[in-house]
């Protein structure tokens, strides 16, 4: 059952244009036969586009290209892109101190002084230094305030220095996009993003304050996934018209924070981490993949992954409790051929 959110249903969306390759077929298939082999989970679609076409598509039953999908953590880099139209309005820069945005009742009158020094970017580079609210909390209801909760949560180091992944960081982000647009940052992205897009079909959550959930909670279909992946590979530009600046795109995929940073690892640690793509950098909402890419990262296999040199976007909705399979899977199967 869906939460209360925000929702736009209209006519059938636009499409990406279409070069199908048959001959991809029988190695791109393996990706759903690797993770049905090896576990009892499935992939649900999946979709890849090379040079701006759809070279490559396939669709489980149940999950047709009309039916939209859950992205869980992927929706976090649609959160930070708000923020990059946000910040390409003037509204507000990564440099801004988080506090500045909430009122005084909304601050605990007691907090440590390293909260003060948060920023908008250490929010998007999940380096805000707030420990991590623990699962179990009441998250909807209605007398339960998001942002006065993680504002309250003590502060694990100081922020900027290590990375500590966070969801409700991204929800702060949302609240700020709201209070700085007048809007709520769905509709914001809306007609930032998802209109220009002719992304018309989508749902996200919302919290008791009518906020976006913004860390999590956006369904789209399949094709509007891999369309906001070649929005990015093309640096902000749709259909010949710029709508965010390529500086942006360019800072939000570059590897920002290290998972590790602040854990002294030994030289053989460093040399493993090189080989794990949770370890090899974080920008803002997003993760830093192998091969020179990153990728939009939601639990349980929602991956859309943008690789620039290689003019690929791979875009996927799965259920699979091994998601390391399935990435690894779709590295040597389809990134690989290209």
């Amino acid at each position: 059952m869906l939460l209360a959110g925000t929702c736009c249903t209209r006519n059938a969306e636009q499409m990406l244009p279409r070069a199908i390759d048959e001959s991809l077929a029988g190695e791109f298939d393996n990706v759903f036969n690797d993770v049905r082999n090896y576990t009892t989970n499935e992939v649900h679609s999946l979709i890849v586009v090379k040079d701006g076409k759809v070279v490559y598509e396939r669709y489980e039953p149940g999950h047709e290209p009309e039916v939209r999908h859950i992205l869980w953590s992927a929706s976090k880099t649609f959160t930070a892109t708000a923020v990059g139209f946000a910040v390409q309005d003037g509204l507000l820069s990564t440099e801004d101190k988080v506090l500045k945005f909430f009122s005084e009742e909304e601050i605990p009158a007691e907090h440590n002084p390293w909260l003060d020094q948060m920023t908008v970017k250490n929010l998007l580079t999940m380096s805000s230094g707030i420990e991590p609210i623990h699962a179990g909390i009441p998250r909807y209801d209605e007398d339960y305030d998001w942002a006065m909760t993680q504002l309250s949560q003590p502060m694990y180091f100081e922020p900027g220095t290590r990375f500590r992944y966070d969801s409700f960081d991204s929800y702060l982000l949302s609240v700020i996009v709201s209070r700085v647009t007048g809007q709520r940052m769905d509709e914001y992205l809306d007609g930032k993003l998802f209109k220009p897009l002719g992304i018309t079909d989508w749902f996200w959550e919302s919290s008791p304050q009518n906020y976006s959930s913004g860390g999590w909670g956006l369904y789209l279909k399949p094709e509007s996934f891999a369309k906001m992946g070649q929005f990015l590979l093309q640096e902000g530009v749709w259909n010949g018209t710029r709508l965010l600046n390529a500086e942006w795109v360019k800072e939000a995929s570059q590897p920002h924070v290290m998972q590790y940073a602040g854990t002294d690892p030994t030289p053989e640690k460093l040399e493993e981490y090189k080989k794990d793509d949770k370890k090899i950098g974080y920008g803002y909402q997003c993760w830093i993949s192998p091969g020179g890419g990153y990728r939009l990262d939601g639990a349980w296999g929602q991956y859309c992954y943008v690789y620039p040199e290689k003019n690929l976007v791979i875009s996927c909705f799965a259920h699979s409790n091994d998601s390391r399979l399935l990435r690894n899977s779709i590295y040597e199967r389809i990134l690989a051929r290209f």
